[in-house]
Formats: C-alpha cells, structure tokens, sequence
C-alpha cells in the first residue's frame, strides 16, 4: 500500500479532502476513493493524473527520487568523498613533516651519542695510557678516528673493561648508549653484556649470602 500511503499522506499534508482532489481532476469523489485506494492497480496515466491534481511529481507518489534529486545525492556524495579526501591527505602530509622531523631528530641524537662514543673510547685509552692522545688535534669524533688509532683487540677489551666499570665517568651514559643500538662495534657490545653478566653474578651472589647470613642467625637465636 506504499503508493496509496504516499497519495494520502500528500494530500493530508496539502489539507485537501477527496473532494477537493476529485474535483480538480473533474470526477466524483467515489472514483477517486477508489484510485487512491488501488494502489499497484493504479495504471500510470492515472497516477500522473493524481500526480497533477495534487501538483506534485510521479516520482514523490510511487516514492523515488527524481533524476535530479538523485543527481543532487550525488553530487552532496562526491562532495564529501572530495572533503574525505582532502582531510585525508591534510592527515597525510602532516605525518610524513613528522615523520620527517622524527627521522631528523633521531640521526641528529645518533651522531651525538656516535660523538659520545668516540670521546668516551679516546679518553679512556688515554686514561689507562694505552695511548697518547691529544683531542685538541682532532676536527672530529666518530667511528673513523677511534678506527685511525688501530687499537688491538685486547686494547679495546681494556677501553671496553673500563666504559662498564663503576670508575668510569660515563658508567650510565655508556650503558645508555649501548642499550640504545645506534653503536653496533663487537667489541663494545660485547663489553656491555659482560658487565651484565658481571652485575647479575655480583646480584645472585649477593642473595645467596644475604640468605646464608640470615640462616646461621636464625641458628644463633635457636
């Protein structure tokens, strides 16, 4: 009954009766019941000839949009598939100037924990005299210069012994920059997993005498 409901509901809106629809269409009142009432029976000269009295068009009585409403659908939809989009790549570029600042600012704190590095291996080879070094010659610390003093292996396990241990200046510096992964040289992350190593042996030995400590207390008090 979608089309009777649609011709009702019109002609209730538009505060005619049946008499004021049938007269505009020159019957009686009777007939137009009857077509109003008809629904899918309706042929559709008839419904354009309701569609006329009631001066809206055949696509509002058999309930779909016209050509031009439908249009109208879609071009509100395009227009905000279009606002979609923009905002999309509003999004987009933002995140990649971020990315772009991220990506600046982490090769940025690289090189100085690389400077760090160079610094902390000079001045600890300098400090256990393994050789003579003088900083003030150097235009720049990275990995070529400590690479220009051709330490051996067992040098550098001596730096590496040192930048770990409690005397080092940079004891939680070293540790950081190690943990960090921008320095990758063997030897120094070899030196590191010593010292943890080290730290947990030193930590479980340290239970195991708190532990024993505790029993012959509990010995002395029986």
């Amino acid at each position: 009954m979608e089309v009777s409901n649609n011709i009702r509901s019109i002609r209730e809106r538009k505060g005619l009766t049946q008499v004021d629809v049938a007269n505009r269409m020159g019957t009686e009142r009777s007939n137009y019941a009857r077509l109003e009432n008809r629904d899918v029976n309706l042929t559709l000269k008839q419904v354009q000839e309701i569609a006329d009295a009631l001066e809206v068009s055949i696509y509002e009585i058999i309930g779909m949009p016209q050509v031009e409403d439908l249009k109208g659908e879609q071009t509100e939809t395009s227009q905000r598939l279009e606002e979609r989009l923009k905002m999309t790549e509003d999004v987009l570029k933002e995140k990649r100037k971020n990315i772009k600042y991220y990506k600046s600012f982490i090769e940025w704190t690289r090189d100085k924990f690389i400077m760090q590095f160079a610094l902390s291996v000079l001045h600890t080879a300098k400090k256990l005299e393994i050789r003579e070094i003088d900083l003030e010659e150097e235009d720049e610390l990275d990995l070529a210069l400590i690479a220009k003093f051709k330490f051996t292996d067992e040098e550098l396990r001596q730096v590496g012994d040192y930048l770990f241990s409690y005397d080092a200046t940079d004891y939680f510096l070293n540790e950081f920059i190690a943990s960090s992964g921008f320095i990758t040289e063997k030897w120094y992350i070899d030196a590191y997993k010593r010292m943890k190593r080290r730290d947990k042996e030193q930590f479980n030995f340290s239970e195991v005498k708190n532990w024993v400590g505790s029993v012959f207390e509990f010995l002395e008090e029986e």
